[in-house]
């Protein structure tokens, strides 16, 4: 019988150097969906300006809304209940959502296993872009982002591309061919499995999961600023061209400082000044525990976001069905 999971919290809050300095303990955090006998199962992790939290649960099929004081709501779906469904945000339904962004005064969501990117606003779900099928326009839809036009990108996981849906609502191509690991101009270059996206200063990051890689796109052109250019899988730290990950599924940047959440290897990686370190990994925490599969990233309020999702088979052998959200 699957457990209830938890959902901890660790605070690391931002110094002047990019750095961080641990300010709390583990505690728990997720009384509500324990009483409600859920799991947030947290991919995607997005902010409002009142401090509110909006996580795509991908394992419960769900949008939840977690208030500046704690409490859990369900924004959108219906918990547990996957399937393909526009309407009434109550009935919903959502097929492994897996990245949410505020986009239009609402919100977009990938919603992976539908292909399609949904859009939640005063308490409806719309379809934004796609069919439901995967072989028409989207082929796993991952990671989202919003450009400084309003501009939504969109990772293609299965089809390796980025997408671009402008402001009339066409969605192209914006990046990518076919798969494969290539810098170059945007309509050559090749990515695989693309997934987490981040548009900071002009630029779009993409984190090449497939590839192993994070790539900046600027200008008509696509280069590789950490990882290996020829997609080469490995966990190591130094400079960026030396630095290797494995499946990259999320990426951040404040303060010129890039987070990476080198999801493979069960750590967040930090990008500065050309070099690549460990922020958080294997027993960072205080009572011996680390990051199994970090996923979603956020920074507010000067603290660090972590959505880490595990698979069941690990939960059960290591952390009796835990989930952890680390902050």
């Amino acid at each position: 019988m699957r457990k209830k999971g938890i959902i901890f919290l660790l605070v690391l809050t931002l110094l002047s150097t990019g750095s961080f300095a641990r300010t709390a303990e583990a505690q728990t955090i997720a009384e509500d969906t324990q009483k409600s006998n859920s799991t947030v199962a947290p991919s995607g992790i997005a902010k409002d300006k009142n401090g509110s939290m909006y996580i795509a649960d991908r394992s419960y099929h769900v949008i939840r809304r977690r208030s500046k004081s704690g409490t859990y709501t369900i924004l959108a779906g219906q918990e547990g209940k996957s399937g393909y469904k526009d309407g009434s945000a109550e009935k919903a339904l959502f097929s492994s959502p897996w990245d949410i962004v505020s986009y239009k005064k609402g919100w977009a969501v990938s919603d992976t296993e539908n292909h399609v990117i949904r859009y939640c606003k005063g308490g409806k779900v719309t379809t934004l872009a796609g069919s439901g099928k995967k072989s028409y326009k989207f082929q796993r839809p991952t990671g989202l982002a919003v450009g400084k036009n309003g501009e939504l990108y969109i990772a293609d996981t299965g089809k390796h591309v980025i997408y671009k849906r402008d402001k009339n609502g066409k969605v192209t191509v914006y990046a990518g061919s076919k798969k494969g690991c290539a810098d170059g101009k945007v309509k050559k270059a090749r990515f695989c499995e693309p997934t987490g996206l981040y548009y900071y200063k002009g630029a779009l990051y993409v984190a090449d999961s497939g590839n192993h890689r994070i790539c900046k796109i600027k200008d008509g052109k696509v280069t590789t600023v950490a990882g290996s250019t020829k997609g080469v899988e490995g966990d190591a730290v130094g400079s960026a061209k030396k630095a290797r990950f494995s499946n990259p599924q999320e990426i951040i940047l404040y303060k010129d400082v890039m987070y990476i959440a080198d999801t493979g290897n069960g750590s967040v990686k930090k990008l500065s000044k050309g070099k690549v370190t460990r922020l958080i990994g294997e027993f960072s925490m205080e009572d011996g525990r680390g990051p199994a599969e970090p996923c979603g990233l956020m920074i507010q309020g000067g603290n660090l976001y972590v959505g880490d999702i595990f698979l069941e088979e690990l939960l059960e052998k290591l952390l009796t069905n835990v989930d952890i959200l680390l902050e």
